[in-house]
């Protein structure tokens, strides 16, 4: 959807929608995350669903949250096909190999080189290495970096979620003797850190949404 720039030449702009989740989406599926990790594999879900079937307030409200997390990455996802077919197929291959590295585009190698996603010719490009051995590495625009970051980030939600409830395991309850009533208060008791990774986890997806919706318009 454009908005009207009328005449006189006026540059239209596109309008971007905002993403349907929100930052206490975000706190809710993490404190669901970390909870569902720290008990026997499914244990926590279970427990939320059959409170969420009771009607308590709580669960009902988190268990809304974890679909609007989880739709919002379906909703990326689908933005990855539609660039599949589109001018920017190039960005639905370098974004395959992003989201299915185990290590963040970080420290990446910096050149002057042409970018594989805009085309243009000559400028400052970072290295993202292909998947599976014998890969050709893309040089892609510097720009993108960022965006690249974060597009990994909201891919290994799930396991960088893990990683923190794993590290604060072992500084609560290192000696694994803890009753699990005590381990919950515990990571209750550091709502900010939640807080925080919500904040992040919020700014990193809307980035990526916004950037695939308008074709990376403001990145290249």
């Amino acid at each position: 959807m454009f908005a009207g720039g009328g005449g006189g030449g006026e540059r239209e702009s596109v309008i971007i929608p905002a993403p349907a989740v929100t930052v206490t989406d975000f706190e809710g599926y993490i404190q669901f995350r970390i909870l569902d990790s720290i008990a026997y594999p499914g244990t926590y879900k279970k427990f939320m669903l059959a409170r969420k079937e009771q009607g308590v307030e709580w669960a009902v409200q988190m268990s809304q949250q974890v679909h609007t997390v989880q739709g919002a990455i379906r909703d990326l996802e689908q933005k990855e096909q539609e660039l599949k077919t589109s001018p920017l197929s190039a960005l639905h291959i370098v974004w395959q190999h992003v989201a299915e590295s185990n290590l963040p585009p970080s420290d990446l190698q910096l050149t002057i080189a042409n970018c594989a996603i805009s085309r243009k010719t000559a400028i400052p490009c970072v290295i993202i290495k292909g998947k599976g051995r014998g890969a050709q590495p893309f040089a892609v625009n510097s720009r993108f970096a960022s965006f690249l970051y974060d597009l990994w980030t909201i891919y290994k939600l799930d396991i960088l979620i893990k990683t923190f409830a794993r590290q604060r395991m072992d500084e609560i309850d290192p000696e694994s003797k803890l009753p699990m009533s005590d381990i919950v208060e515990a990571f209750q008791e550091k709502k900010e850190d939640v807080q925080h990774f919500a904040k992040a986890f919020h700014n990193a997806y809307c980035h990526v949404f916004r950037s695939a919706v308008s074709g990376l318009q403001a990145l290249v």
